[in-house]
């Protein structure tokens, strides 16, 4: 069989593991529900996440298998009301990675960790409404039920200088996050023939 086609296998690998991701960060990410902790947020997503990720990507072997991962990502948070950035965003940066993946010929550790690095920029895509338009934002967390207590200390603790040192933090989540998957992962490396 071709390496560039698809298998049933490769299909059910990228939704499973795209919706265990996903999920560890969500319920990571609940610790944005106070405001004081919501510039952390990006960052302890994608730590917690990273190794998922990395035993994820002993698994993929082709093309489109980190793709399937971003729509995933940009559907749910589109759908979680995330605004119209996030989709479009999501899947830019998984493209990005798709092509860190391929430099590496889907066999490299080092390869694997920076595609995943790069993927956390989605984190960039899901804040920008709050930054590029801050009054409607507010208006409607006020009115989506988290009032306007919350919204104020959000917008205290989220200024508009901190978008590129929060999703930058986001980043170093990731690779750090990632390096621990490397690590406590080493016996799936070695098994997927990753160096």
């Amino acid at each position: 069989m071709k390496k560039d086609k698809f298998t049933v296998r490769d299909l059910v690998n990228a939704g499973l593991f795209s919706v265990l991701v996903l999920a560890a960060v969500w319920v990571s990410g609940m610790i944005g529900f106070f405001p004081i902790t919501m510039h952390i947020v990006p960052f302890v997503c994608t730590f917690v996440a990273g190794p998922v990720f990395m035993l994820y990507s002993t698994r993929i072997k082709r093309f489109g298998m980190l793709l399937i991962m971003g729509i995933i990502f940009g559907a749910a948070f589109s759908a979680s009301g995330h605004g119209i950035y996030v989709f479009p965003g999501i899947v830019i940066v998984t493209l990005i990675g798709e092509y860190i993946l391929k430099m590496g010929d889907y066999n490299s550790i080092k390869h694997a960790r920076w595609a995943y690095t790069v993927f956390a920029l989605f984190a960039g895509a899901n804040l920008l409404p709050l930054y590029i338009s801050r009054e409607s934002y507010y208006k409607a967390l006020v009115e989506s039920g988290y009032g306007v207590e919350y919204a104020d200390k959000l917008m205290t603790y989220l200024p508009t200088w901190s978008f590129v040192p929060v999703v930058l933090f986001g980043c170093l989540g990731a690779y750090l996050g990632a390096s621990l998957g490397i690590k406590i992962l080493n016996k799936h490396f070695k098994i997927a023939g990753m160096v």
